[in-house]
């Protein structure tokens, strides 16, 4: 992506907080979304000078309960290990959104966001879905690593192999 398009990008993902959350469909209600897909980033721990090439696999799961609300679980692995990030919609840092027949998950971090758009088949049987991190104009994104527990600073993200399943059930377990 060129850097006008990051910026464009970054712009839109930062406008996210004004737009009001829809109501999932009802074919999702009960059921999880699983989106899986791999990073090869350029990052270092904050107050570190040297730039180094990371490569990074994600899973972010999503179960929207039958009341309707959505709970997000996404796994990083590196490395350097795995770490787990836990939200219901709406609270701290993540907002998941739904549009007809498309859903949209995006993660703040100071600097930028990352986004991740499911696109659904007619039937809500299956989906397609896209990943990408944008950064303001002029900065690069910081966030808590749930791996090292050290503040990231990232300054460049290639996504590829992204994968996308629609399960019955919750897969992060609990009630509905």
């Amino acid at each position: 992506m060129t850097k006008r398009g990051y910026c464009a990008f970054a712009m839109s993902i930062l406008a996210f907080p004004s737009v009001t959350m829809a109501a999932p469909p009802s074919q999702l209600m009960g059921k999880s979304v699983v989106v899986n897909w791999s990073e090869t980033r350029s990052q270092r721990h904050v107050g570190e000078t040297e730039w180094r090439s990371v490569n990074a696999t994600h899973s972010l799961s999503v179960y929207i309960s039958t009341a309707g609300r959505a709970f997000t679980r996404q796994v990083n692995s590196t490395r350097s290990g795995s770490g787990t990030l836990d939200r219901v919609a709406g609270e701290g840092n993540v907002h998941t959104s739904f549009d007809g027949q498309s859903m949209t998950v995006i993660r703040e971090n100071r600097g930028g966001a990352r986004r991740i758009v499911v696109r659904f088949d007619g039937g809500f049987a299956g989906c397609t879905a896209s990943a990408g991190t944008g950064f303001e104009s002029g900065k690069s994104s910081i966030s808590m690593s749930p791996i090292t527990k050290k503040l990231v600073e990232i300054r460049s993200v290639s996504v590829g192999g992204v994968s996308c399943s629609v399960q019955a059930g919750n897969v992060l377990g609990g009630g509905s």
